[in-house]
């Protein structure tokens, strides 16, 4: 099971030791434009970047089922824009994701699977993971018939150093339930994810 770790916040007086460590390793002067850098990018990091850590994907999503009306409904939001950081590099990928569920007894409100994309994105994670835990945090929360999930992203470390391919974008699927066996679920999500 990949949702198994316990949210826990950052520690924002600890992050900002460490940029502090990192301005002053780089040989980087603290002068009038970088002496309030490490508290910046510390709030960044803490409120922005890495804030999923203090939140739980699973909890979110369930904090507002309902009844679904008809079982085997196909429900798919969007475009779900999100930001996101690389384990590897340190650098932020961006895109947008596509989260569908076939419904059995349940549905969720839709700001709800946007929060769940956010407290999963807002972390150190690839894209990768990141997809497969969004489908499996559906899957829990809902229990529905099926879930699956596409995103498509724009990476930090493809653009900006080593390949440099400005122009890249990584799209990367999870199917569970119904979407593993059912190509035309998996084709109806994967139209709908754009990118």
């Amino acid at each position: 099971m990949l949702l198994d770790r316990k949210a826990r916040p950052p520690n924002r007086a600890a992050m900002e030791k460490a940029v502090a460590d990192l301005l002053e390793a780089s040989g980087a002067e603290l002068d009038a434009e970088t002496r309030d850098t490490p508290g910046r990018v510390a709030k960044a990091f803490a409120e922005d970047l890495l804030d999923g850590y203090g939140q739980d994907p699973v909890a979110a999503l369930a904090s507002s089922l309902v009844p679904a009306p008809r079982k085997g409904e196909l429900v798919i939001a969007s475009q779900l824009d999100f930001h996101s950081m690389c384990p590897h590099h340190l650098l932020p990928y961006k895109g947008t994701a596509a989260v569908g569920y076939l419904a059995d007894a349940h549905l969720v409100g839709f700001g709800k699977i946007a929060e769940a994309v956010d407290a999963l994105s807002h972390r150190l994670i690839l894209q990768e993971t990141l997809v497969h835990r969004l489908c499996e945090a559906v899957m829990t929360a809902l229990q529905p018939l099926g879930a699956g999930v596409v995103i498509t992203a724009e990476h930090g470390c493809m653009q900006v150093r080593g390949p440099m391919r400005r122009q890249s974008r990584i799209t990367v699927e999870a199917w569970a339930g119904a979407f593993e066996h059912d190509a035309e679920l998996r084709s109806s999500l994967a139209r709908r994810a754009g990118g």
